[in-house]
């Protein structure tokens, strides 16, 4: 069993229990033994700055974080290691493929998130997560030279049209109710990259935990990838185990079994 010296975490039904919306507290303490441990522990998360830090894990600490799959990553000083938005041109792309085809998407900058519009589906994605909707801002009003992640609320039947028509883009999906476009140059597994560099570690003795479609590439980079409970069947099929539920106390026996804590 190889040694662990860094974990890489989703956050959202992976820290987060999707039945209560809540860390386990054996999740809490397992991550701050394994801190204390010398083990790096990394959020890795498809939320923006604003949402990660204001979210469900607000009062605890990691030694770096992956935010909007990939595309800023940061050290806890506020130290950036990795920006990367969207080219306009996709951006304007994206809006376009909304008005012609009937969806609203939300629109991820580094501090901000917003809507382009409202229906029954907008409300059922945030409702998920137990997150409030963000705020309106017109197509006009958008930044679209910032624009970190676009998810358009969707059913999963449009996400090959997605990727057919925004071919410089990559569309994962870890809730029915949308699907995350991100630019093929990045990736969780990017993002896990850039601290591996950062952090001159190899990425044979890293561990990644995760749910969703978006997660399938950071399980893939590291060298234990563990699916939770309940994850996506595509998320486990490149899983090399599979933990049990989150409110099973999946971070605390995947720490146990792989000797992190």
């Amino acid at each position: 069993m190889p040694y662990i010296k860094a974990v890489f975490t989703d956050i959202d039904h992976t820290l987060t229990d999707p039945k209560t919306h809540l860390i386990p507290l054996s999740a809490v303490k397992a991550i701050e033994q394994a801190r204390q441990n010398g083990i790096k522990v990394i959020a890795a998360t498809g939320r923006n700055l604003t949402a990660s830090e204001g979210g469900p894990i607000a009062t605890m600490e990691f030694d770096g974080y992956v935010t909007v799959n990939g595309q800023y990553c940061y050290l806890p000083d506020g130290t950036t290691l990795r920006f990367a938005p969207f080219e306009r041109a996709w951006v304007e792309e994206s809006i376009r493929l909304g008005q012609e085809y009937g969806f609203y998407a939300s629109y991820h900058q580094r501090d901000l998130i917003s809507i382009n519009g409202f229906n029954d589906g907008v409300q059922k994605f945030y409702d998920s997560f137990n997150s409030p909707v963000p705020p309106f801002l017109s197509n006009d009003e958008i930044d679209k030279d910032h624009i970190l992640s676009i998810i358009p609320f969707v059913h999963e039947d449009m996400d090959d049209f997605l990727r057919q028509a925004l071919p410089d883009c990559q569309a994962v999906r870890w809730n029915p109710h949308s699907v995350d476009l991100a630019p093929k140059s990045g990736g969780k597994d990017v993002g896990v990259q850039t601290f591996l560099d950062h952090f001159n570690l190899k990425a044979e003795d890293c561990l990644a935990i995760g749910d969703g479609g978006n997660d399938v590439s950071m399980l893939q980079k590291v060298g234990i990838g563990v699916a939770v409970g309940g994850a996506r069947s595509e998320t486990k099929a490149v899983a090399d185990f599979i933990a049990p539920e989150v409110g099973d106390d999946a971070i605390y026996k995947t720490f146990t079994q792989f000797r992190i804590i």
